[in-house]
């Protein structure tokens, strides 16, 4: 492997969101970020705007040649076709920074003596602005190849921790479920977020005055959960007990927003345990599951009602 250290020549196939973010993350970090190549010339060239001494190039093949170093930050789909579509040097090191795939997508560079990685920043970017300042204290699952995997474990567990992250080690069967928890965090929390938002189109108000109301308690449960843990952070009516209050939930629901329900039942359900261990008795969460699992036969008898009276 050649250069493979803090004087390699890095490049990036790929100039959105999280390779932009990434790329300036490096240099600032003091890395050598030279090149950059995109499906589009703007983005390429707004991606080298942002880093003194990176140019965009108007081929991948062209980039990939300037550099020691090749962080393939396309969409997953497409980083196996563009990984095959061009010439590798031996020893060269590649890395893609998506957190489903392993190393397999590699393999075209594999083959001709490239040495592999993935490089993954646990993080959803809304925008290069936003995701520069949240790099630092997010972790990256990283991969290294068979050949060369041990010092490119290394390399990438140092970058990672020269731009303010942390670094786990992933085995190839455990990428999907890594992934899955960051979805569920990330793009999944979200629209929990839009959902939840939405009820307050049910009391007179918008989804953005419900995003107004919601985010400051957003921004609590993670300092919460950042300083109590879990389940000491795990707040509301589950671990309280509150038995009267969920059944408002609930009647609220099958009367007001019957297609919520199903989702608070099945998130109510899927966390109870967490309410245990908080301190809510085994008694006390039996009593929530009957109350969950009654609204779903309930809500499954509305559903059969109405499919009997339509067809008649």
């Amino acid at each position: 492997m050649n250069k493979l250290d803090g004087s390699a020549r890095i490049g990036f196939i790929g100039a959105g969101k999280v390779g932009g973010s990434l790329g300036v993350a490096m240099a600032q970090a003091g890395y050598s970020v030279v090149a950059v190549a995109s499906r589009t010339a703007a983005s390429a060239a707004a991606f080298a705007a942002r880093i003194d001494g990176c140019q965009a190039y108007g081929g991948y093949q062209d980039a990939l040649d300037a550099c020691d170093m090749v962080f393939v930050t396309t969409s997953d789909d497409a980083i196996a076709d563009v990984v095959a579509s061009v010439r590798w040097r031996a020893g060269q090191g590649v890395a893609h920074c998506s957190g489903a795939a392993s190393l397999d997508v590699l393999q075209a560079a594999a083959r001709q003596g490239a040495v592999a990685g993935a490089f993954h920043p646990l993080q959803a970017f809304s925008s290069v602005e936003n995701g520069i300042k949240s790099i630092p204290g997010i972790t990256f699952g990283i991969e290294g190849g068979i050949e060369g995997g041990g010092e490119m474990r290394e390399y990438l567990a140092k970058l990672a921790r020269d731009i303010g992250g942390n670094a786990v080690f992933l085995k190839a069967e455990d990428k999907a479920l890594y992934h899955l928890s960051g979805v569920m965090m990330g793009n999944l929390l979200t629209c929990l977020v839009g959902i939840s938002a939405e009820i307050w189109e049910h009391i007179g108000y918008t989804r953005d005055d419900g995003v107004r109301a919601l985010v400051p308690m957003m921004r609590a449960v993670a300092q919460n959960i950042e300083t109590s843990g879990i389940p000491a952070a795990v707040a509301g009516p589950y671990p309280r007990g509150d038995l009267g209050t969920v059944r408002k939930h609930i009647d609220n629901l099958q009367a007001r927003h019957p297609a919520l329900l199903p989702l608070y039942r099945e998130l109510a359900l899927a966390g109870l345990h967490l309410a245990v261990e908080q301190g809510l008795t085994d008694e006390g969460a039996g009593e929530f599951r009957d109350i969950l699992t009654k609204a779903d036969t309930e809500a499954d008898d509305m559903d059969r009602q109405d499919e009997e009276g339509t067809i008649v």
